[in-house]
C-alpha cells in the first residue's frame, strides 16, 4: 500500500521539485547582477567619484546612523507596465538599494546595471533615480554624485 501512494505521488513530488529548481535558478541570475553591482566602483555610476567600491562609498558618505541594505534582485527599475510594449523595449534592470535608519526606511537608490537584452554593462552604469529624506528635508538624487549633498 506505502509503495502504491508513493508511486502516485512520484510524479506530482517530481513537478514541485523541476519548478522549485527553476526558480531558483532565476534568483541566482539576479543574484549575479546584484554582486555585480556591489563589486563596481562608485565611478562605474558617476565619473566625478572614486574608484572605490559603491557599497564602501555609500557607506562612507551617507550619515553614520544609516544602513545600507542591497536588495537580492534585480528589477525593471520601476519602468516596467505590464503591457505587451514592454517586451519590445530593452528595459533596464537595477540592482535596489534601500537606505534604513533603524526599521524605517529613509531612502532609495535604483542604480542602472544592465538592461533585459543586453545583459550586465561594462560601461554606462548610473544611478536610475533616488532620494534620501535626512533631518527634516529630502534629496532627490540624479547622479550618485548628489548623496554628497546631505548635511
Amino acid at each position: 500500500m506505502w509503495l502504491k501512494m508513493v508511486r502516485s505521488q512520484f510524479p506530482l513530488s517530481f513537478l514541485a521539485m523541476i519548478l522549485a529548481c527553476a526558480a531558483s535558478a532565476n534568483a541566482c541570475a539576479d543574484d549575479e547582477f546584484v554582486s555585480a553591482a556591489k563589486s563596481l566602483s562608485a565611478r562605474a555610476f558617476d565619473q566625478n567619484l572614486p574608484c572605490q567600491s559603491v557599497e564602501g562609498w555609500l557607506r562612507a558618505h551617507l550619515p553614520a546612523e544609516y544602513q545600507v541594505v542591497w536588495g537580492e534582485e534585480v528589477t525593471d527599475c520601476g519602468e516596467g507596465t505590464g503591457s505587451a510594449i514592454d517586451a519590445k523595449r530593452d528595459m533596464p534592470l537595477c540592482a535596489e538599494v534601500v537606505v534604513k535608519r533603524g526599521a524605517k526606511t529613509v531612502g532609495y537608490l535604483a542604480l542602472m546595471v544592465g538592461t533585459q537584452k543586453r545583459g550586465l554593462l561594462k560601461d554606462g552604469n548610473a544611478l536610475y533615480f533616488g532620494y534620501l529624506e535626512h533631518a527634516d528635508t529630502k534629496y532627490d538624487f540624479r547622479r550618485l554624485s548628489d548623496v554628497l549633498e546631505v548635511k
